[in-house]
């Protein structure tokens, strides 16, 4: 009976033991196979976002501009977001750009990928000709467009690829495809070490490796990828967990002294079994929170957001209560963690996010996107309610926020949107919130927004004057005057050169309207080299007089930026003793290395540096010592 008995305990302890194992790694490779599909979804977004609009027609349709391609696809998605691959090919198929780790190649380089493109492209034809024919106005009343996108795993030159190919298409129709069939980019992002340690981390995998198809048999934990063919091109392999064997090994001694007691050997059996269930219950619990929710506040993320969103936009087909938006922006955010450190920032974000929960209660979804910006759903539209709610919000955030650094004031910005209409995509409820939360900050931030139609027309007019003030750097309608500094005896002893732009439709545009627009697009790095040729090459004949110039904060923080200016100095042919470089406070704030390089330089060449606006902001005495302000 004895060794009946202890027989039968073993047969008990491995068949419990392939049980759980059999169970963790099946849940396993559902979550991975899931999170790879996620990641795909992910990486489809990033591209859609960078070829569907206007002026991506206009310069990979109409016309092609490889400068521009390289600039917005090329070198933009390959900095951000990894691809080292990037083609355009036209109607037919052909490719013509190409780019090989953010710089421009010959189209040669895409002969290797032309038989992943080849699969994928019918797909994309098919839906592009199944859909409705753009009108002169495309996008009046709905600023995004659905994608078309097609993506797949392929093995080229022996390397695995995650390929996405989306059509090139417009957003507001002021620019429509010339022919029936518009370009398509192919972006290709190697599954390489750094892409598998990032999902790794993600999903909490341990040695997660890409293998030939054909060793996934030997590895506990496997996924196969597959090509748009269903042919094995790689497998990824991971240590499956195995809460079965680790119970086993913590069960050897019990099980050797069961002989002397069968009774407690079959409790103690029983009462691991149920931890190891609970073990694996749990894990799966915390791998599902740390991918729905965010680490620094435990607030749902934005994959929750858009997961909860959608079946709650449905839900208004059936209901006559509407649903409501709250985006909220801090403040001058950047500037606390630039004077304080981020970690005077994490604890301010932990602050806001407690002080969300408790005014807005746990019926509203609170959820934070990244940053600074957070996300309340309310499954109510009183515009009065939700006004007078975000005017609490508002008034909580303002509170002085007491840590370790002493007070820190911020306030906040909230865009709102109330849907109450059914067929609303939760992509374009979400832009309706994002648009009233601009409008409050071009109000002078610490205010509620309502979304409004016509703010769309905003977006759409400032969309339309950033592409003018594209065409405007090499048009000549930007020029440069001059302000000049007297003294009492009214002798000019200095000017400041001033950046006016007369627009040949609206007129003259401030410069308080057009450079924030340049910083926020990108193009001021262009707009600044503009002026400093014309400067230097206006003023290189002047003498007694010194000449004043403006630099962003942005252009400062470039790396290079005084070897350009030395370059156009020595071009000109200009003594930089003569000349002043003007910087607000903003761009001496932190410690950033580039910042201190580049004023370095400018210094030791003989510019001098001037501080406009100083005490307007975060101002510190310690930055007039630490950069030698003339």
């Amino acid at each position: 009976m004895t060794f009946g008995g202890l027989a039968l305990l073993v047969a008990l302890s491995v068949f419990l033991i392939q049980r759980f194992d059999s169970e963790s790694s099946k849940r396993e490779a559902v979550m991975v196979e899931h999170g790879f599909a996620r990641q795909i979804d992910e990486l489809d977004a990033v591209v859609a976002t960078q070829v569907s609009w206007d002026a991506a027609i206009l310069n990979l349709d109409h016309r092609l501009d490889s400068n521009w391609a390289e600039l917005n696809i090329g070198s933009y998605l390959y900095t951000f977001n990894g691809f080292t691959r990037a083609f355009v090919v036209d109607g037919e198929g052909r490719a013509i750009y190409a780019s090989v780790d953010g710089r421009l190649a010959g189209t040669d380089r895409f002969a290797p990928f032309a038989p992943v493109v080849a699969a994928l492209l019918p797909a994309i034809r098919a839906a592009e000709a199944a859909r409705p024919a753009p009108g002169k106005r495309a996008g009046e009343h709905n600023v995004l467009v659905p994608p078309i996108e097609a993506n797949g795993v392929a093995r080229v030159d022996g390397q695995v690829y995650v390929v996405i190919a989306s059509l090139v298409q417009p957003d507001f129709g002021n620019y429509l495809p010339k022919g029936p069939r518009a370009p398509v980019a192919i972006l290709a992002k190697p599954i390489d070490v750094p892409m598998l340690k990032a999902f790794s981390q993600r999903y909490l995998l341990e040695d997660l490796r890409l293998l030939e198809p054909r060793h996934a048999a030997n590895a506990s934990g496997s996924l196969l990828l597959r090509n748009r063919d269903g042919q094995p091109v790689a497998a990824m392999t991971w240590a499956a967990r195995r809460p079965g064997t680790l119970l086993f090994k913590k069960l050897a001694v019990p099980l050797l002294l069961a002989l002397l007691g069968m009774g407690l050997g079959a409790w103690l059996i029983m009462r691991r079994g149920a931890a190891a269930a609970n073990e694996l219950f749990a894990s799966e619990a915390r791998a599902k929170h740390l991918a729905y929710h965010d680490a620094l506040t435990g607030l749902p993320n934005r994959a929750m957001l858009f997961e909860r969103l959608r079946p709650m936009l449905l839900n208004l087909e059936t209901t006559s209560e509407g649903l409501t938006i709250l985006c909220l922006d801090l403040d001058r955010f950047k500037e606390v963690n630039d004077t304080l450190g981020h970690h005077a920032g994490d604890l301010l974000i932990v602050e806001v996010a407690r002080r969300l929960r408790l005014v807005c209660g746990d019926e509203a979804l609170i959820s934070r996107l990244g940053g600074d910006e957070f996300v309340v759903l309310l499954s109510h539209s009183d515009p009065a309610g939700v006004e007078q709610l975000a005017e609490r919000v508002l008034e909580a955030i303002r509170m002085p926020v007491t840590s370790e650094y002493g007070l820190t004031e911020v306030s906040g910005s909230i865009g709102l949107a109330i849907v109450s209409q059914p067929g609303i995509e939760p992509s374009e409820a979400l832009r309706r919130a994002d648009l009233a939360l601009y409008r409050s900050k071009d109000l002078g931030r610490g205010c509620v927004t309502l979304f409004e139609p016509e703010m769309d027309a905003t977006l759409r007019s400032k969309r339309s004057l950033e592409t003018d003030l594209r065409s405007a750097l090499s048009d000549g309608s930007l020029h440069l005057v001059y302000q000049p500094q007297v003294d009492r005896a009214g002798n000019i002893a200095a000017v400041e050169a001033l950046l006016r732009w007369t627009h040949p439709v609206r007129g003259v545009i401030p410069p308080g309207v057009f450079v924030p627009l340049a910083e926020e697009s990108g193009l001021i790095l262009g707009l600044g080299e503009l002026v400093l040729r014309q400067v230097f090459a206006e003023t290189s004949h002047w003498q007694g007089v010194r000449v004043a110039i403006n630099v962003s904060a942005v252009q400062m923080r470039a790396p290079g930026f005084a070897a350009l200016v030395t370059r156009i100095a020595a071009h000109a042919g200009v003594d930089p003793s003569r000349y002043e470089i003007e910087l607000t406070e903003i761009a001496l704030l932190g410690d950033d290395p580039v910042t201190a390089s580049n004023i370095e330089a400018l210094k030791r060449l003989g510019f001098s540096l001037a501080l406009d606006d100083f005490g307007t902001g975060y101002s510190s005495l310690s930055v007039l010592q630490r950069f030698a302000v003339d």
